[in-house]
């Protein structure tokens, strides 16, 4: 569930898949200990317990400061999601070489799985934005993206960017989308343009998903911090 206009958490970083997600990881983890060592009296009061916040951290830290990681492939050969109805659908309903991406149903049998949260990794390319890295190896079939499932589902989305011009160039013709709307894109990564082949990753944080998950609430809608609409001013 998307609320009209919502806030995020974003990060741009020098490094691949790997650092992007260590980094999250360690964001996440000292947001979640930082609001139960000062708020955990009112989160207790709104969502009952705390076991959620200390059970993820003991999940990290027992996971060599790593949380758990599964492919998109791999979850759709687990039991439990393939005897599950409406677990995952094509992302284009009448056009499966578009790809595949589970449903808020197979998240949360995933979630369930992991004891809390799990990263999902390699999404199907044609699925997920054109800037989005190719798998080495894969053929360009699939991603170095990561969405992080995390009580209402996902809360985090994570991808490493292409490197050069020459992947940005075969990405958007793979995607279908004209080089001219994305010229600018393709100079960043253009060094006979002034531009640098350069490794970089980007994640974006849900600010109202991450605050249901804390106060064990389960309708994003009734946490935005301050409304945004287009058009209208709002003040705190």
């Amino acid at each position: 569930m998307h609320l009209n206009q919502f806030y995020h958490i974003e990060c741009e970083l020098l490094g691949g898949l790997n650092d992007g997600m260590s980094v999250a990881e360690k964001y996440i983890m000292n947001l979640a200990s930082v609001l139960l060592e000062n708020h955990g009296d009112l989160i207790r009061e709104t969502a009952g317990h705390t076991e959620h916040i200390t059970q993820l951290l003991e999940l990290y830290k027992s996971g060599g400061r790593n949380l758990p990681r599964i492919t998109l492939d791999e979850a759709l050969t687990l039991p439990e999601i393939q005897s599950t109805e409406g677990t995952w659908h094509y992302t284009i309903a009448d056009d499966p070489t578009k790809g595949r991406t589970l449903t808020r149903t197979g998240e949360r049998i995933l979630i369930k799985t992991f004891r809390g949260t799990v990263w999902l990794t390699e999404m199907d390319h044609l699925s997920v934005p054109f800037y989005q890295a190719f798998v080495p190896g894969s053929q360009h079939s699939k991603a170095l993206c990561a969405d992080l499932l995390l009580g209402p589902g996902e809360v985090l989305g994570l991808g490493q960017r292409h490197v050069d011009v020459q992947s940005v160039q075969e990405a958007l013709k793979m995607h279908k989308v004209l080089e001219e709307n994305y010229r600018w894109y393709m100079d960043i990564r253009d060094e006979g343009k002034g531009g640098k082949s350069l490794l970089t990753t980007g994640w974006g944080m849900g600010m109202e998903r991450f605050i249901c998950w804390i106060l064990g609430h389960d309708d994003v809608r009734n946490v935005a911090i301050i409304p945004r609409l287009k058009g209208m001013r709002f003040l705190p």
